[in-house]
């Protein structure tokens, strides 16, 4: 059976622009119950989650998905687009919903974000789920890599020119298997970076110093929630970076997903959607 659309995935959910630290931002929600929050990554946008809002929905939880700072249809900023002042933006959208504690699934530069938010005040998170975890590195040592380095320059083209094509390779080199991308996300994403003020906050994103906020096998022993890590079984970040830090977090453990990328969530959200409702049910 072939995989739900974004329309047909997110039927029932509301969708919100509220003010958040003096900023538009885009919240979507979908379900009802204990409150969980979806951070996505770097360059992405609410439909990062599109299979997982609903997973976490019919598991019993208000799933709750917003774009972070100038992403998306959340709007821009002029104090910058470093992680933690992505992470500033992020404790306001919290702190506009009124959540109490509420679980956190982040993924890529959405992990970074959740685990600051966690360490700056262990009170008012829940649980931590981390998917393909940015910031385990700096960026000099992630470069280094020539799979990483081809990966981001390839998909660096989305930012410079958005047209359909270079979206689709930006979409494709996060998964296992490029030729699954929805050509309905495509096409979302496409209209969602053609606006040059889009392109440029991208820009911005990606050029921002974030090596004093890198977490740190010293930092991330800081936490003090529970914690599990999903890879992909294919994902950039080495292996034993991603097991080294979840060794450095007390009582945390590692899923690694077969067949799957960057993007584990999209590629197999039935074995996500199970991992992350049986950790949060813990």
């Amino acid at each position: 059976m072939s995989a739900p659309s974004l329309w047909t995935g997110l039927l029932g959910a509301e969708v919100r622009h509220i003010p958040a630290g003096g900023v538009v931002t885009r919240v979507v929600s979908l379900g009802e119950g204990d409150p969980v929050v979806l951070l996505h990554g770097r360059g992405g946008h609410v439909e990062t989650f599109a299979r997982t809002l609903p997973a976490l929905a019919a598991s019993g939880r208000r799933a709750i998905a917003f774009d972070l700072l100038g992403h998306g249809l959340t709007g821009r900023s002029p104090g910058g687009y470093g992680v933690e002042r992505l992470a500033d933006h992020a404790a306001s959208v919290l702190d506009a919903l009124g959540l109490d504690r509420p679980d956190l699934v982040g993924q890529s530069l959405g992990a970074w974000v959740a685990v600051l938010l966690a360490l700056r005040d262990p009170g008012r998170v829940g649980r931590l789920a981390l998917i393909e975890p940015a910031g385990l590195q700096p960026e000099s040592e992630r470069l280094a890599d020539d799979r990483i380095r081809t990966a981001y320059e390839r998909g660096g083209q989305a930012y410079r020119e958005p047209t359909p094509e270079a979206v689709q390779v930006r979409l494709a080199g996060l998964l296992h298997a490029p030729e699954t991308v929805d050509p309905e996300l495509v096409q979302v994403r496409t209209a969602l970076y053609a606006p040059e003020q889009a392109r440029e906050v991208h820009r911005l994103v990606r050029a921002a110093d974030n090596d004093a906020a890198v977490l740190t096998p010293e930092r991330l022993a800081r936490l003090a929630v529970p914690v599990l890590f999903i890879r992909g079984e294919h994902g950039h970040t080495p292996p034993a970076v991603v097991h080294t830090a979840a060794a450095a977090v007390p009582g945390a453990r590692v899923v690694t997903v077969p067949d799957a990328k960057q993007w584990p969530q999209y590629e197999q959200p039935a074995v996500v959607g199970e991992a992350l409702a049986e950790f949060l049910t813990r």
